[in-house]
Parts: structure tokens; C-alpha cells; sequence
């Protein structure tokens, strides 16, 4: 059984355009010294609206864009172009991206609040984008940090690293996603919370077959974090209100996981009725698969870059 290398590279080389647009060449779009031009303010930070949005579309052109791409050219001889879940899903699982998306947001709510119960030094009642409310600008941060990072991480977390992964088995393709597509937040105290909705994403992906779904639960999630949770979690402010918040949460987020559990059966249910195959015997035996999927050089090279610039954030 061979290593898979492609995937672990396609990580490296996203982990270091972000790290480069948004750590280094960012600085140059601070707004510091014209007191009297607009700006648009982002986790704390002032910066030159144009300036600011060209970076992050930049970013995330090279962070992803770019390898998906460039992974699609290189192995589009071997067919891989058709196992990427690049088609529509049945409009009849609709309510699989609906209950997907409720236990994505109510899981991470309560997630997010427990940490800061539990004393993680989160800031949770501050908006993580202040636009002034200029309609343009807030119009271009939907853009920029709602559609765009769904569909383009998406592309990457669900579609190409999984179909890399899924010849090992699909826990080691959920694994290994969702694992990566926190890793590139670069923290370590949220790292639980993002590889939860790393895993949300891959199931509904995996029950429906596209990425549709996941691109349309991710982009309600970024909404959620960039308009609502800022304002809404102000109730954590107060001590008394935070562990009836963080039960409400875990009810809610139990009665989406319900509902989307017993919405994925009925889909396979209906696959296997239909003849569909629901399930392929992955190659090789369970500790040679470990081994080529958790222990590959360039993954763990991954992880040190990961570990490096999440202590240094």
C-alpha cells in the first residue's frame, strides 16, 4: 500500500499562502496613519477596506484555489475528477444541509461556550468584523468570509482530501479532513470546536454525495460567526446565564444531531433499496493503513508547521 503524498502537500502549501497573506503581507493594508479615510475594523485590527478585501480574496485564491487545481489537472487522466462530489444533490435531501447546519452552529455554540466556562481566554462578546455600517463594505465581507471560504474549503477539505483518503476508509478520510481543515485556523484552543465541524461537513458530503450541502451548512456557520454569535453570546458576559446557555445549546445541538442521524439512515436505507452500493471494503489491513495515513512524512510535516504557527499566534 503506497503513502499518499499529494493530500499532505496540498496542506503545506495552503497552511503557508495563509500564514504568508494574512500574517505577513496583510501588514501592509493596516490602516494606522489617515485618521480621516474610511477603514474596516477586523478582530481589533484597522485596516484600508480595498487593500484588506483584495488580500483576503488573494489568500484564498493561493491557499486553495490554486491546489485544488493544480491536484485536478495533475490526476485528471485517472478519473478523479468524477469521485470529487462535484455534482448536485437530490433536492429531496435538502433537509440533510438544514439539520447539518443547525448541529454545526448549536454543536460549536456549545463547545465555544464551555471552553470559556472552563476559563479559556476567548473573547466571545466582541463582532469579529466591524464595517461602519457601510453596506458595501459589509456586502464585501459576506463575500469575502462567508461564500468564499465555504466554496473554497469546501473544494479542498471535502472534496480533494477526502477522495485522497476514502481508499483507506471513510473514518480515515473524516479523520484526516477534519483534522486539516482545523489545523489551518492555526489554534489550539479551538482546534476541538473546528475539528467537530470538520466532521459535520464530511457526514453531510458523505451522505449526499456533493458538496453542495457542506458548501451551503459552511456558509450559514460563517454568517452565524461573523453577524450573530459577536452579539449573541453577550449573555455569557454574566456568570448565571452561562451554564443555562451552555445546556440549551447541547439540547438544541441533540435534537439536530438526532434529526440529521435518523435523515442519513433514511438515505442509505433508500440506497440500499435501490441497489446502490453504500459501502466499499477499503485496501490493505487496519494497521497498514494507520500507518500510511497518520505517519506519511509530509503529514507530519504538516503538523509542526501547524504547531509552530499556532504557538506563535
Amino acid at each position: 500500500m503506497k503513502t499518499s503524498v499529494t493530500a499532505p502537500v496540498l496542506l503545506i502549501s495552503a497552511m503557508l499562502a495563509l500564514v504568508l497573506f494574512q500574517r505577513v503581507l496583510f501588514g501592509y493594508a493596516v490602516y494606522a496613519d489617515e485618521p480621516d479615510s474610511a477603514y474596516i475594523i477586523y478582530n481589533g485590527v484597522r485596516y484600508l477596506p480595498d487593500r484588506f478585501f483584495v488580500f483576503a480574496f488573494i489568500s484564498y485564491i493561493f491557499a486553495f484555489v490554486v491546489p485544488v487545481l493544480f491536484y485536478i489537472k495533475l490526476f485528471k487522466s485517472e478519473g478523479y475528477t468524477k469521485e470529487l462530489y462535484f455534482r448536485l444533490p437530490a433536492l429531496k435531501n435538502i433537509s440533510l444541509a438544514f439539520y447539518g447546519s443547525g448541529a454545526l452552529v448549536s454543536g460549536t455554540a456549545a463547545a465555544v461556550s464551555l471552553i470559556y466556562y472552563l476559563g479559556g481566554s476567548l473573547d466571545l462578546t466582541e463582532p469579529v468584523i466591524d464595517a461602519g455600517g457601510n453596506p458595501v463594505y459589509d456586502i464585501s465581507a459576506v463575500i469575502a468570509f462567508v461564500i468564499i471560504p465555504a466554496v473554497c474549503e469546501e473544494t479542498m477539505f471535502r472534496s480533494v482530501l477526502p477522495r485522497e483518503y476514502e481508499k483507506y476508509g471513510a473514518l480515515f478520510a473524516c479523520v484526516i479532513s477534519s483534522a486539516a481543515f482545523a489545523m489551518v485556523r492555526f489554534s489550539f484552543a479551538l482546534l476541538p470546536v473546528y475539528f467537530f465541524a470538520g466532521v459535520i461537513l464530511y457526514i453531510i458530503t458523505k451522505a449526499s454525495g456533493s458538496i453542495f450541502f457542506p458548501v451551503t451548512a459552511h456558509a450559514f456557520y460563517n454568517f452565524f460567526n461573523l453577524y450573530i454569535w459577536g452579539r449573541f453570546s453577550n449573555v455569557l458576559r454574566f456568570e448565571q446565564n452561562r451554564i443555562i446557555f451552555i445546556f440549551l445549546s447541547a439540547v438544541i445541538f441533540i435534537i439536530f444531531l438526532i434529526a440529521l442521524i435518523n435523515k442519513i439512515e433514511k438515505i442509505y436505507f433508500n440506497k440500499s433499496y435501490h441497489g446502490e452500493p453504500v459501502h466499499a471494503e477499503p485496501e490493505g489491513k487496519i494497521p497498514a493503513r494507520i500507518k500510511a495515513v497518520f505517519f506519511s512524512p509530509v503529514l507530519i510535516a504538516a503538523v509542526i508547521i501547524y504547531i509552530i504557527c499556532a504557538a506563535t499566534a
